[in-house]
């Protein structure tokens, strides 16, 4: 399955970092790589996360694939009204898209475009109330490490988008692939 993660400048490392991570180590009982994971980004210049560390993208945005998982991570809460290439691009992939991941303040971007109307959806914990405030027609579940809506998925701030990822990976290839991919990480997961 192809995995492509949107990255800006602001974006959060670990939002995007823990996601992929978790994607491009996941293996099946063969041991063959369950899904192939690129960075995409709005242009082919260095994207900068907020913590100013530079890096580039495999692809941009008229170059990338179709992705089967797409992952939005969060920073730029304003990103989809700030730039309609990008809220565009969101909005095709979404469509066509088996599943969309929000990370933390990611969870913005899709309601921004409409994406999370009528829906349940949690982000970091200290953005729950303002996501409430501006888009009252979602539901906002406050405390919880991720919410599953079907075909989207939204998690609470930075380290839940590994919770989000495993909770994915478990839900597409069973329990015990989730198990093995978060003790190859060494990452403590309550499954």
């Amino acid at each position: 399955m192809k995995v492509l993660i949107l990255v800006y400048d602001g974006v959060y490392l670990l939002d995007f970092c823990g996601p992929l991570e978790i994607f491009h180590d996941t293996v099946n009982e063969s041991g063959q790589p369950t899904f192939e994971v690129s960075l995409v980004a709005p242009d082919k210049n260095a994207i900068h996360a907020h913590t100013g560390m530079p890096f580039h993208a495999m692809y941009d945005l008229e170059t990338s694939t179709q992705a089967d998982i797409l992952v939005i991570p969060g920073g730029n809460l304003k990103l989809a009204s700030q730039d309609p290439r990008i809220a565009q691009w969101i909005l095709n992939q979404a469509q066509d898209a088996q599943i969309v991941l929000s990370v933390c303040t990611g969870a913005f971007i899709l309601a921004e475009i409409g994406l999370l109307d009528g829906l349940k959806a949690t982000t970091w914990f200290g953005a729950t109330r303002g996501l409430q405030e501006k888009y009252p027609s979602i539901q906002v579940l406050a405390g919880e490490r991720f919410v599953d809506n079907g075909k989207i998925i939204t998690t609470a701030g930075v380290s839940a988008g590994i919770d989000g990822a495993l909770y994915l990976v478990e839900r597409l290839c069973g329990k015990a692939v989730a198990q093995r991919t978060a003790q190859f990480i060494e990452y403590d997961w309550k499954a």
